[in-house]
C-alpha cells in the first residue's frame, strides 16, 4: 500500500523544549473554528482520525483514557488547560499535547504541539501526526477516512529533515566516539539479518566480516546475542577500536538501533563514521524502509 498523502500543510518543526522535545504541526481546513472544535474533542469523532478512541471528561482536571484497538494498552491523561473552542491541553501517557485553534477567513488554523522525551522517536511521531490529520479532513468533511499505511517514506525524509541520521560525536582524554541512534522501520529480527549482510551470525571469537567483501575481517566479535547485541574489537587494518550494535524497543515503526564505535586514535576518526555510518547505519536503515514498503 502506498503511503498516504499527509496533506497540505507546513513540514512539522522540531526543537528541543526546556529538557525535552517540541513538534509542532500546523494545518488549514476549510470549516469554522466550532466545527473542527467538536471533531478534536468530542470522542465519537476523535476515534476517527486520534491514534486510539478517547474518553475525555473535558474540564480542567478531567481524566482522559486513550484505548488502542480492542484489547489493546490503555495510557490515561489529564486535562491540563481547556478554553472552548480555542484551546485543549493534556498529558498523554508521559507526553504532553497542545490543540489550538484560531479563525482564519472562512476557516481554521488548526496546531497541534506535542511534547516528549524521546529525541530520535520524533520522526515517527511526526509522520504519524500527518496522517492523523490528514484523516481529519475527511472527518470534518463527513465523508469516510481511508485506510492509512505507515508512512515510512515520509518517516524516512524526517529522520534526515530533523538530523537525525547524524552521530553524537565526542572527544576526550580516552579517546573518541560516535554513537548513531536511529528508530527503524522493521523488527530488530530484521535489522539484525540485514546489518550481517544474509551471513551467519559469527560466534564469540570468530571473525566479523565485511558483507560485501567476505574476504575482508573487520573485527572479532566479542559478544553475540540475537537480535539485540552484537560487538567487536575492530581489526588492525580498520578504523577504530570497537563496534557495539544494540537493537532494542522504538516506536511503532519497529526497532531502535544504537551503533557506538569507539577509537584512540584521532586520524581514524572520520574513516570509522563514514565506514559505520554513513556504511553500516545507513545500509541497514535504507534496506529496513524497503522491507516495510514491501510488507505494508
Amino acid at each position: 500500500m502506498p503511503d498516504p498523502d499527509p496533506g497540505p500543510g507546513p513540514d512539522p518543526e522540531f526543537a528541543p523544549a526546556a529538557d525535552r522535545w517540541a513538534l509542532r504541526l500546523e494545518r488549514r481546513y476549510a470549516h469554522p473554528v466550532d466545527t473542527v472544535w467538536r471533531a478534536v474533542t468530542q470522542p465519537v469523532h476523535l476515534a476517527q482520525w486520534f491514534p486510539s478512541a478517547v474518553e475525555v471528561d473535558l474540564r480542567v482536571g478531567g481524566t482522559m483514557t486513550f484505548t488502542f484497538g480492542e484489547g489493546g494498552p490503555h495510557l490515561t491523561g489529564e486535562v491540563t488547560a481547556l478554553d472552548p473552542p480555542r484551546l485543549l491541553a493534556f498529558t498523554w501517557g508521559e507526553d504532553d499535547m497542545r490543540f489550538e485553534l484560531e479563525p482564519d477567513g472562512d476557516g481554521t488554523r488548526f496546531v497541534l504541539v506535542t511534547t516528549f522525551d524521546d529525541r530520535y522517536g520524533a520522526p515517527s511521531y511526526a509522520a504519524g501526526w500527518d496522517m492523523c490529520l490528514a484523516a481529519l479532513s475527511p472527518v470534518l468533511a463527513g465523508t469516510p477516512v481511508p485506510p492509512s499505511g505507515r508512512a515510512v517514506s515520509r518517516h524516512e525524509e524526517l529522520v534526515a529533515r530533523f538530523g537525525l541520521d547524524r552521530p553524537e560525536v565526542t572527544d576526550g582524554p580516552a579517546g573518541w566516539s560516535a554513537r548513531w541512534e536511529r528508530q527503524l522501520t522493521c523488527p530488530a529480527e530484521v535489522a539484525w539479518d540485514l546489518f550481517l549482510g544474509g551471513l551467519p551470525a559469527p560466534g564469540v571469537g570468530e571473525p566479523f566480516r565485511a558483507p560485501a567483501a567476505q574476504e575482508v575481517a573487520l573485527g572479532t566479535v566479542v559478544e553475540a546475542d540475537r537480535p539485540r547485541v552484537l560487538a567487536l574489537d575492530v581489526a588492525p587494518t580498520e578504523p577504530g577500536d570497537t563496534v557495539r550494535l544494540e537493537l532494542g524497543d522504538g516506536t511503532g515503526h519497529g526497532a531502535r538501533l544504537v551503533l557506538t564505535v569507539t577509537g584512540t586514535d584521532a586520524g581514524e576518526r572520520d574513516a570509522a563514521v563514514d565506514q559505520w555510518g554513513g556504511g553500516a547505519v545507513a545500509h541497514v536503515a535504507a534496506e529496513a524502509a524497503a522491507w516495510a514498503s514491501a510488507h505494508a
